[in-house]
């Protein structure tokens, strides 16, 4: 049995106009990227979530992407802008449940 989810244009067009803000910001601010990147904690506490949420997101791939050095984890904070952006919402009938 497959699911269909359907997105109305507008919605589409607004979180593509938002990803692109965040992407020119981004690109303006030229911060490092090691000046920027953020441990699973730091980031855990920022949300207000457990490091275990994030493991969890990661494992599932519902979480911001991340940057893999060996055995340590770090995220990027524009990517986590942008990972943000895309988790607002309207409606309850525009989320995807998982």
């Amino acid at each position: 049995m497959s699911t269909t989810i359907s997105i109305s244009r507008p919605t589409l067009i607004s979180i593509a106009e938002r990803l692109a803000a965040v992407e020119r910001d981004v690109n303006s601010a030229r911060v490092p990227v090691l000046d920027s990147l953020l441990t699973p904690p730091a980031l855990a506490e920022q949300l207000g979530v457990t490091e275990r949420a994030l493991s969890e997101w990661r494992i599932t791939g519902r979480g911001p992407a991340f940057i893999r050095l060996g055995k340590t984890v770090r995220y990027r904070s524009a990517t986590v802008e942008s990972w943000l952006l895309s988790q607002e919402h309207h409606s309850t009938s525009e989320e995807v449940r998982y």
